[in-house]
């Protein structure tokens, strides 16, 4: 019987040792670097036009400065492959082969290979303090592809600051598994409510499932007409992370979109899901 009890307290005492609390803000040091790998894949409809949209990118985030309120981390896409097929419209791209850097397609993708873009960041929440979202030029205007506007809506977005901000999950201050809380952001046609729920702490990692609800409304032009798009985006996540540093280890997300497009006084209904899986060590 005491042996039984020795046993229970050490189990007690090792759950306790290792579900640590939640830290306060993100823990990183100078010269550490993360690997991040993303997978996506998204199936949809729209016009008529069934779609199909498979890529797999390689980021590497190094921390360059550090600081009691902020880090300066760098992000440099490393590898992109694409495979898109859409009715007119087959497209296949690897970073890897010289090839495909040389068409039309791999010379754009090309301008953003292998160069570092730092981005600043609050490490009491893991926002981006810079905003160096890059803005749509006119020749990658998804006017040969109605879906182009669609796939990024689903997809991972790439632009520097979201996949350094990706990479960070803190919890906040007092919160227990099975705890939730939420948070809205508004900006221009676009509304994003996300609800996050403390699922699990255990020596393996916590676990934060985040589901977001994301309406946009906005124009888009294709083949020299002006069309309306409307859509909504429910997406849930489930987030692996070390709750001692605040760094995420995997984030799994399932997404799908309903909407429609108004063309000449039309509404052409839109379907759309997505899976996406990014890893980081």
């Amino acid at each position: 019987m005491k042996r039984q009890i020795f046993t229970l307290i050490g189990i007690l005492f090792t759950v306790t040792l290792f579900a640590q609390d939640p830290t306060s803000k993100i823990v990183l040091s100078k010269g550490q670097k993360i690997q991040v790998s993303t997978t996506v894949t998204i199936e949809s409809t729209a016009m008529g036009m069934d779609a199909t949209n498979n890529s797999t990118t390689e980021n590497l985030l190094e921390v360059k400065e550090a600081t009691d309120k902020n880090y300066t981390v760098s992000n440099t896409l490393t590898k992109v492959k694409i495979s898109m097929n859409a009715p007119g419209n087959t497209t296949s791209f690897d970073s890897e082969k010289k090839e495909d850097l040389e068409s039309e397609t791999g010379k754009s993708i090309a301008e953003k290979l292998n160069k570092p873009v730092d981005i600043l960041i609050d490490n009491t929440s893991g926002a981006a303090l810079t905003s160096l979202k890059p803005k749509l030029k006119k020749d990658d205007a998804p006017e040969a592809n109605p879906m182009a506007g669609l796939f990024a809506l689903l997809g991972e977005n790439s632009s520097d600051d979201i996949v350094v901000t990706g990479a960070f999950q803190l919890i906040p201050k007092g919160k227990k598994p099975g705890d939730s809380w939420s948070d809205s952001t508004i900006e221009n046609e676009l509304k994003v409510r996300r609800t996050y729920t403390f699922k699990s702490n255990a020596d393996t990692g916590a676990v934060v499932q985040l589901k977001t609800m994301i309406e946009s409304t906005g124009a888009m032009e294709m083949m020299g007409m002006s069309m309306e798009m409307n859509t909504n985006t429910e997406t849930t996540s489930d987030i692996l992370l070390d709750i001692a540093t605040g760094l995420v280890r995997k984030k799994s997300t399932e997404a799908n979109v309903t909407g429609s497009m108004q063309l000449m006084g039309q509404a052409i209904p839109i379907n759309a899901k997505a899976t996406t899986v990014s890893t980081y060590n």
